[in-house]
């Protein structure tokens, strides 16, 4: 007798629900209670599970009248003849099998048979209760192994490039799928999504990828995980969609797509869960490799400052001048690691006894204003070796730096030679902070008068040039707006005066206690507040008349 498949295909086979030792025993315990009646239990095709006495598969019923009882039993009916009883067993709504009884004579027996299916029923639920339980159980250890397999490969990764390839090797141990992919935002670009990673048939990926734009674009708009399964036939094979966003806690990264073909199952909620857990640690692991990558570059970027930094030192005297009847202390405090200012003192020659003095100031800061300021340095310092006047030098500079330099920054920039012997200084300012003379014989401060262009503005430039007689006891303050500008957490500025006062306070000390009262006075007006700008300020004292040394 051929058996037909008269089971729907979703539906739950009876040896996978009840245990056929434990049906038997039960039959037998009925039958034994009604005298003449046969008990069996046949599976939804047709065939023999279970039966008591001599049940054989001819003796059921000819295979035409059986699959009409069936049918009759599939829409929950009893189906009662001269010689049989027919009660369907249903799991989950679905026909798994029937209760069979021959020989049933009255309505006592009728009644024990039907015990006897209520019997079979609730070990029917109890069983898929059980099954339940254990399908649930397996969900949570798979989302376990996949938490797991996560913290071992991609939570360890730190390279995002491999990432994406590992979140789909992860994908494909839990979840069936015929292509994914991982979509990621190209470098430089938040906007645009790239396929980082796949697998599958090229053309199933590209189909899957193409018929996704719009749920991608809500996955990233929302932030939440969809299945589609109403998908055109064409140009996509793919029956259903599952598409989960790379979520971190301040923004979406990009996306997880998989594909299932038309005639595949969909995908579950289960599924979905899943895949949301899978992208969760993704996004955390591509953020952290990011993160990674811009620590080691900000290492290296700190590296090269510190490098930068003591270049940029080295190119400042090493020490002040030392010379009999005089003082210099200078001080530099860039406001980042490396700055824009520029001090330097040197012998000219030629002449002996003539020393070169200059300030300058780049407007700008960080790297662009260190190079140009070592370039600038460079330039003055090779036309103060002709021994040309302060205007002129600082003219020719302005030249060379228009003609060699294309990065739009300037440079004010304040030029002296000093003659030690008589304390004759002369100067000339290129848009720079005017100097403090402060005379021993009034106590009054005064600007050096001398006034011009910053450099590196225009080609032809026409800078005053002043010369004043350096007594004894008198002091000079050369100094950046780093000094005057430094602010106050208010914003309010330190200022010319405050300088002044602070110079008029401290007449009849050393330079180096002139410097450090108003580095000092800095400190104290700006308190916390972070510095804006480069403080760069050294100052000169005569403290006596110049006496030759003596062979």
């Amino acid at each position: 007798m051929a058996h037909s498949s008269i089971a729907p295909q979703d539906s739950i086979p009876l040896h996978r629900l009840l245990k056929q030792r434990e049906v038997e025993a039960l039959l037998g315990e009925f039958e034994a209670l009604l005298p003449g009646v046969n008990l069996a239990l046949i599976r939804a095709d047709g065939r023999l599970f279970v039966g008591t006495g001599k049940w054989a598969q001819a003796e059921l019923a000819n295979q035409a009248e059986l699959a009409e009882w069936l049918a009759q039993a599939g829409a929950g009916q009893i189906v009662q003849t001269a010689d049989f009883l027919l009660h369907p067993l249903l799991a989950n709504s679905h026909l798994v099998g029937a209760l069979l009884a021959r020989n049933v004579e009255s309505p006592g027996q009728e009644h024990a048979v039907c015990c006897l299916h209520r019997s079979l029923t609730m070990l029917l639920a109890q069983a898929l209760e059980k099954r339940d339980v254990a399908r649930e159980a397996l969900e949570r250890y798979r989302e376990i192994n996949l938490l797991y397999n996560i913290g071992e490969t991609i939570g360890a990764c730190l390279n995002p490039a491999e990432i994406p390839s590992l979140v789909l090797t992860e994908a494909r141990r839990v979840i069936r799928a015929d292509a994914a992919a991982v979509l990621l935002p190209v470098t430089g670009d938040e906007g645009d999504l790239r396929i980082q990673a796949s697998f599958g048939d090229s053309s199933d990926v590209e189909a899957l990828y193409e018929v996704s734009r719009d749920v991608i674009g809500q996955a990233r708009r929302i932030g939440q995980p969809a299945i589609v399964t109403d998908l055109p036939a064409h140009p996509t094979p793919m029956g259903a969609i599952l598409c989960a966003p790379l979520k971190t806690s301040e923004q979406v990264l990009g996306v997880i797509l998989i594909g299932r073909r038309e005639g595949e199952p969909v995908f579950t909620a289960g599924d979905e869960k899943l895949l949301m857990a899978l992208a969760g640690q993704a996004a955390i692991a591509i953020e952290k490799a990011r993160l990674h990558l811009e620590e080691i570059k900000r290492q290296r970027l700190e590296e090269e400052l510190a490098v930068g930094r003591q270049i940029q030192l080295s190119l400042l005297p090493e020490a002040c001048p030392v010379v009999s009847g005089w003082e210099f202390a200078a001080v530099y405090q860039p406001a980042r690691l490396i700055g824009g200012d520029l001090y330097d003192f040197f012998e000219l020659p030629g002449e002996p006894h003539r020393l070169g003095l200059l300030i300058a100031d780049v407007t700008g800061k960080g790297v662009p204003a260190a190079l140009f300021m070592a370039f600038s340095r460079t330039v003055i310092r090779m036309e103060s070796m002709t021994g040309r006047n302060p205007s002129v030098v600082l003219s020719r500079a302005n030249r060379f730096i228009i003609k060699d330099t294309r990065s739009g920054l300037l440079l004010s920039a304040f030029y002296a030679t000093l003659d030690i012997r008589s304390g004759r200084l002369v100067c000339a300012n290129a848009g720079h902070n005017s100097p403090l003379w402060l005379r021993a014989t009034t106590g009054e401060s005064h600007e050096l008068p001398a006034r011009g262009i910053v450099l590196g503005a225009f080609n032809d430039i026409a800078l005053e040039e002043c010369q004043i007689d350096v007594a004894p006891g008198d002091l000079l303050v050369f100094y950046t707006d780093g000094v005057t500008e430094a602010r106050d957490a208010n914003g309010q500025m330190f200022d010319e005066d405050r300088l002044q006062a602070t110079v008029a306070a401290n007449p009849d000390t050393t330079a180096e206690q002139v410097l450090q009262a108003i580095v000092g006075a800095v400190k104290d007006f700006t308190g916390d507040t972070p510095p804006s700008d480069d403080l760069t300020l050294f100052v000169v004292k005569r403290t006596a008349t110049w006496v030759p040394s003596v062979p």
